[in-house]
């Protein structure tokens, strides 16, 4: 069931959800899971950390304890992109820009004549490059130890996760799997091993320096370890080096593997329909020439916006989404009455809810400009407030790609304009 899993619930969802109404189990990662009807969408946008849990069941699904221990107890992870990266975005666009072009310098050259490249791999690299830039830090970004060292650990991460599911552990998987990981271990230690004293000496000085002073205001890195220490400044159990550079690590690892998967099927969807080129080549071209390598240039971009929406609507990195536990020690209980017990997990059918002919008009088909549409012809709100509505990175009971309520990915909106920034070059030459 593994690799089968999205038929599996997408038979569930038709059979059991659409007839009956009802949820229905099944294993995901090797866990039980309730898959929940999207009514059950309100119950989740209403609910804290303290009651549904992401950090603990990502933790869970991947076995993450038997590597990283508890870090992802702590909301710091989340802070730093939502308290860091997302009030930034005016500044680190052109970072990433910049970032980017190396990237592609580095990855693909200045190709006389076409020439093969194999595209998950090398967009993957890129991805994983450009997001270094704000994770990681300009002392780390171009450091090729660093970027084969957290590549490496990243696609061990998964592979890990995967194997363990596989595994037939019942009760014993969270002893067991820290036997497994062994190797997932290593490579993470590696990986560490070049981060922490980059992070080591990011601390030195931050407890050195006056953090009132208006020359280090100006002079404040713009990077996530910056906002780690930061942000953890008043909690001793975070404000160390070693849960620092962990925390980089699993960071860099959630945002660059899907947003990298994400350009990967936006490439080749250009490739099986080349008709939609000549117009996304011509939107970014006016808005770099319009607003220069700006936020504002990447958010006038409603056609590659639309474009990315539809991706994720068809193609998510997920066919799940959703996916949490039960904290609260009393259990939780739904609004129609419907109770589970802490510890249960559930996650919703984002794929099938996605592509259900009767959510939209013709589902089967890819429009890539689909929602550019639904915003234009949206009466009577603005065209802002309309491709809002309509955005790539908005949240909405039909668009749960990036989840859903108070847990939804916060950094859905650094992936979309990594994405705009990542697919722009691509599309302004030949592919």
């Amino acid at each position: 069931m593994t690799f089968t899993i999205e038929e599996h619930v997408q038979q569930g969802y038709t059979k059991i959800m659409k007839q009956t109404g009802g949820p229905f189990v099944m294993k995901w990662w090797g866990l039980d899971y309730v898959f929940l009807p999207p009514r059950y969408l309100v119950d989740l946008k209403r609910s804290d950390e303290k009651s549904l849990s992401f950090l603990e069941n990502i933790s869970q699904a991947f076995s993450l304890h038997a590597s990283a221990g508890d870090i992802y107890s702590s909301d710091l992870m989340i802070n730093v992109v939502r308290h860091g990266i997302n009030k930034r975005f005016a500044k680190l666009v052109p970072l990433l820009h910049d970032e980017c072009n190396f990237a592609f310098s580095q990855e693909i050259g200045d190709v006389p004549d076409w020439a093969p490249f194999r595209a998950s791999a090398t967009l993957s690299s890129i991805m994983h490059r450009t997001t270094s830039r704000v994770l990681a830090g300009s002392d780390l970004c171009r450091d090729e130890r660093f970027l084969k060292t957290s590549q490496v650990f990243s696609e061990s991460l998964f592979i890990n996760g995967l194997l363990l599911t596989m595994l037939p552990l019942g009760p014993f998987r969270r002893t067991i799997s820290r036997i497994f990981s062994v190797f997932h271990r290593r490579n993470l230690r590696k990986a560490v091993d070049v981060v922490l004293p980059v992070v080591q000496a990011r601390l030195e000085y931050f407890q050195q320096i006056d953090r009132h002073s208006s020359l280090q205001q100006m002079d404040e890195p713009l990077d996530a370890i910056q906002w780690s220490l930061d942000l953890s400044k008043y909690n001793t159990k975070e404000h160390n080096p070693q849960n620092i550079s962990l925390l980089l690590l699993h960071n860099l690892w959630a945002g660059s593997a899907a947003p990298g998967g994400l350009v990967t099927q936006m490439v080749f969807q250009i490739l099986l329909q080349p008709h939609y080129i000549d117009p996304l080549r011509a939107e970014a071209c006016k808005a770099f020439d319009t607003y220069g390598v700006t936020d504002k240039a990447l958010s006038s971009m409603v056609l590659m916006d639309s474009f990315i929406r539809e991706i994720n609507r068809m193609y998510p990195t997920g066919a799940i989404t959703c996916a949490r536990t039960v904290m609260n020690q009393n259990g939780i209980r739904f609004h129609d009455g419907m109770f589970l017990d802490q510890g249960k997990r559930i996650a919703l059918p984002a794929l099938a809810i996605q592509m259900d002919p009767e959510v939209f008009e013709d589902a089967m088909s890819f429009d890539g400009f689909r929602f550019s549409k639904l915003a234009a012809n949206t009466p009577p709100k603005s065209n802002k407030e309309a491709e809002q509505d309509w955005g790539a990175a908005t949240v909405s009971d039909t668009n749960l790609a990036f989840g859903y309520g108070k847990h939804a990915c916060s950094g859905r909106f650094y992936a979309v304009r990594k994405a705009k920034l990542v697919s722009a070059p691509m599309i302004n030459g030949d592919i």
